[in-house]
């Protein structure tokens, strides 16, 4: 019975280690074919993502370039509009600058023509002013030979004072060679 045992023993055994080596097997061959699924599943991956990458770059690149198009083609008339409304602007701001400077220099002309007048109209009246205080001076001067000759009985005769003289009134001066004129009636 050992012996017998032993043998189903023995051939149970055999019939596991066989049943283990062939589900070993199976899980061998089973994950073979799992692991080839998964490299071709990566690998298709891998072409899918050099694919989505290459979509990508030719979007992004011809993109940029009909963004950038697009961009220019939006910005060149109101750049080109912007520039005639520059330039347009300039040339005012010129006109204008030149007006002013023409504007200062008649002013400035004006000025130097004023002042230059009125030095000239202020030495005029300078000399005219200085000419009627000699004239002046000359007649408060001759006032009181005036005043002397109105009150006194005196002519001229041929350029020269000529007098009545008072004959009561007392000789004058240095010598005692003048005598005073009669008053006059």
């Amino acid at each position: 019975m050992d012996s017998g045992n032993q043998g189903t023993n023995n051939a149970s055994t055999a019939d596991a280690v066989k049943a283990l080596l062939m589900l070993r097997s199976e899980m061998v061959q089973r994950e073979a074919r799992m692991s080839a699924a998964f490299d071709e599943r990566m690998q298709a991956l891998a072409q899918q993502v050099t694919q989505v990458r290459s979509d990508i770059a030719g979007l992004v690149g011809g993109a940029s370039a009909q963004i950038a198009r697009e961009a220019k083609d939006a910005v060149s008339p109101v750049a080109t509009e912007y520039g005639r409304a520059v330039s347009a602007t300039s040339a005012h701001l010129q006109g204008a600058n030149r007006m002013v400077w023409l504007w200062l220099g008649a002013a400035a002309s004006i000025l130097l023509l004023v002042l230059l007048v009125g030095w000239a109209v202020l030495g005029y009246y300078r000399r005219e002013l200085s000419q009627a205080k000699d004239e002046l001076a000359r007649y408060e001067n001759a006032v009181p030979v005036m005043q002397a000759f109105a009150a006194s009985d005196a002519i001229i005769c041929d350029g020269r004072i000529c007098i009545n003289p008072d004959s009561a009134a007392k000789s004058q001066a240095d010598n005692k060679q003048y005598r005073v004129a009669k008053p006059r009636p």
